[in-house]
């Protein structure tokens, strides 16, 4: 009998530590959101152009007078809310860089069904298979009540982009009240017209991040030159008389410098009038890297500069890469094709980092304005819009892309 009172007593504590925000814990807490309330005030370019000053105030100190009550997965959720009313994806709150979990589960978005792309071994008869729902929420309950929090979001299109990865973190769930459980919730999904519940348990970072997509692109057939240069590759498609650029991530500035007379002599030896960069699902980085390389490839005489240049855009495209799609479309005479970006042409962009003291929790405050678009507007769309159909994706085929060559060879057979 003692043993048992010993051990309930153990487990209320483990409980009571985990769940509830000790005196000095709060007192740290409350000094990183005052932190970041001066933050946002001094260093962002135009903090208050979303909220007003007086109401983004109040939040703040209510924010601290509520802490007594809260969690800490409650806590950070609710600093979260707090770079949310500011109303530009840079400026956020990155959950991610404390201490968390992930449920085993990576989402695309296919029209309005979020899908299953990539799980672990022992839920692989879950891919292609649709979320319904979390607990007692259903996925349009979740996309509502989870909107207010949801950070790295200029428009709709990046709301669904980050809300797909957001309900994987376990801190996330819990911390908005989707979940009382911090490592177990219950997924609903359908397969087809099968409803199937599950209970599932969080996996650690590390396993989360070796999930990508199950569903491996190989139409159409590619073979990328032999080229050392991290996040840019590039490929003659002989049958349709393009280049074709991924343009995946950002190198540093001097890489694209050091390669760029390789560039040319590559499009130059293809022979190639089309051209096509591919940006979707490229986060951003520095845009000057962009701008480099337009510069780069702006002598090429061979290319049919009047209407041969392309540009790949989706709902992944943000930040620089949003950008640089936009002044593609100016300077090279690109035709944008794809679905709408993640960002706003007409926005506070580009990045401070700072690390809140205490918590050593990683925030992000937009420090420049940038405007490339003469009429507001929440999105760059495509001139040719070109969507990802789950048919195609789940045999392989990368449906934009093919549309698009399709495209091409047209337009090559009307020139």
């Amino acid at each position: 009998m003692k043993y048992q009172l010993l051990l309930w007593v153990i487990l209320q504590l483990c409980v009571t530590d985990t769940y509830a925000l000790n005196l000095e814990e709060r007192h740290l807490w409350g000094e990183d959101i005052t932190q970041l309330q001066t933050l946002i005030t001094e260093k962002h370019i135009d903090p208050f152009a979303n909220i007003k000053e007086e109401k983004f105030n109040a939040s703040v100190e209510q924010l601290v007078g509520r802490l007594p009550g809260l969690n800490e997965a409650q806590v950070e959720v609710e600093i979260m809310r707090l770079t949310r009313s500011i109303g530009d994806a840079h400026t956020s709150y990155n959950i991610m860089s404390g201490a968390h979990r992930h449920y085993p589960l990576r989402f695309k978005y296919f029209g309005e069904n979020l899908k299953v792309v990539d799980t672990t071994k022992e839920y692989h008869f879950l891919l292609g298979a649709d979320l319904r729902g979390i607990n007692n929420y259903s996925l349009a309950q979740l996309q509502q009540n989870l909107s207010p929090y949801i950070n790295f979001v200029d428009n709709v299109y990046s709301f669904r982009h980050s809300f797909s990865f957001h309900i994987t973190v376990n801190k996330f769930l819990f911390g908005a009240g989707v979940s009382d459980d911090l490592n177990i919730a219950t997924f609903k999904f359908a397969q087809g017209d099968q409803p199937i519940t599950i209970d599932m348990e969080t996996i650690s970072m590390q396993q989360f991040a070796e999930l990508s997509s199950d569903y491996v692109i190989s139409e159409p057939e590619i073979h990328y030159f032999n080229f050392d240069l991290v996040g840019i590759r590039l490929a003659y498609l002989d049958n349709y008389n393009t280049v074709y650029v991924d343009f995946d991530s950002y190198p540093e500035s001097v890489q694209l410098q050091q390669h760029c007379e390789s560039i040319k002599d590559k499009i130059r030896d293809s022979g190639a009038s089309n051209l096509v960069i591919d940006f979707r699902n490229n986060r951003g980085g520095d845009f000057y890297v962009g701008l480099a390389l337009s510069a780069c490839i702006q002598d090429l005489d061979q290319l049919d500069w009047r209407k041969g240049i392309f540009v790949m855009m989706d709902a992944g495209t943000q930040s620089a890469a949003m950008s640089n799609a936009a002044q593609y479309q100016q300077i090279l005479n690109a035709t944008l094709v794809g679905s709408p970006t993640g960002a706003d042409p007409n926005i506070a962009s580009e990045t401070n980092h700072f690390r809140l003291k205490n918590s050593n929790r990683s925030i992000s405050i937009s420090k420049r304005y940038y405007g490339f678009r003469q009429t507001p507007s929440d999105a760059l769309y495509p001139d040719l819009p070109m969507t990802t159909r789950w048919e195609d994706y789940k045999e392989g085929r990368d449906g934009p892309l093919l549309q698009l060559l399709s495209f091409i060879q047209d337009k090559g057979r009307s020139d």
